[in-house]
């Protein structure tokens, strides 16, 4: 029963948890006024420059990297390892290991082999860039009495995700093919009701990932680790091309009266 209750109804809720929880919290920042006018010099003097400027720090952490390179070190590659796991799991599973085959590079054996391989390399890295994020708020003093709880249930769950993927990786018994997986999500997108018989059902460490998979998705968009997504809003407003006024700003309003004195002031 409580393998029916993850595998097959909390993936909806989940979801739905998520999307919801993320459109409010996006909501919240665009009906945000800014107020002050906090482009950050020198700014780039065009929109496709401040985009560029984005990228690049999404990219590469630029102010991590200035500001502390050994935190910077374990971010960057976490992000990195993170990236090509959640990628990989989309071809592999959507493209049953194949991606490299598909577009010519490999032989479909040699496909199905780079990605275990890929996928066991950046679980491992992924993996030890957590634990050492998690060293860093133990043991490092200035790191620690800024942490708050949270801080260390977010990473431990995300060891917990990572370290029972990699279980399965290195514990065949334990672990799952791509093809039952893929027909698991099939029948999740469809709305057809799983089977007893179906592989996933049978698969202890699959349903305690999955499990700590949709935890994770129900409280993202009320963590910190929403960063994610805020750097772009935040990136932008200190990174934006430099306009006078800033949207937002009370004189802005105030020339807006003067011009038609019928506008009313926005509160």
């Amino acid at each position: 029963m409580i393998n029916y209750f993850i595998l097959q109804i909390l993936p909806y809720i989940s979801v739905a948890v998520f999307i919801i929880g993320l459109l409010y919290r996006l909501g919240r920042w665009a009906n945000a006024r800014i107020i002050h006018n906090i482009t950050l010099t020198p700014a780039p003097t065009t929109k496709a420059g401040a985009m560029l400027d984005i990228a690049k720090e999404a990219t590469f952490f630029r102010s991590l990297f200035k500001s502390d390179k050994a935190l910077w070190a374990g971010a960057w590659i976490m992000h990195v390892a993170l990236f090509f796991i959640l990628a990989g799991h989309v071809l592999g599973i959507g493209l049953l290991g194949r991606q490299f085959a598909y577009v010519g590079l490999t032989s479909v054996e040699t496909s199905e082999l780079l990605s275990t391989l890929l996928g066991t390399f950046f679980g491992i890295v992924l993996l030890l860039a957590l634990f050492y994020l998690l060293y860093r708020r133990i043991r490092i003093n200035e790191v620690r009495v800024i942490s708050a709880p949270s801080d260390y249930v977010m990473l431990l769950l995300l060891i917990g995700i990572v370290a029972a993927g990699n279980f399965m990786r290195f514990v065949p018994e334990w672990g799952i093919h791509y093809e039952p997986v893929r027909d698991y999500i099939q029948h999740l997108i469809t709305f057809t009701s799983i089977t007893p018989d179906m592989e996933v059902m049978h698969k202890p460490m699959f349903i305690i990932h999955l499990l700590l998979v949709q935890i994770l998705l129900i409280v993202f968009p009320f963590s910190k680790l929403l960063h994610s997504v805020g750097m772009f809003a935040h990136r932008y407003i200190i990174n934006r091309a430099y306009a006078e006024p800033a949207s937002g700003l009370p004189n802005a309003v105030v020339k807006d009266q003067a011009a038609d004195p019928k506008i009313e002031p926005k509160e």
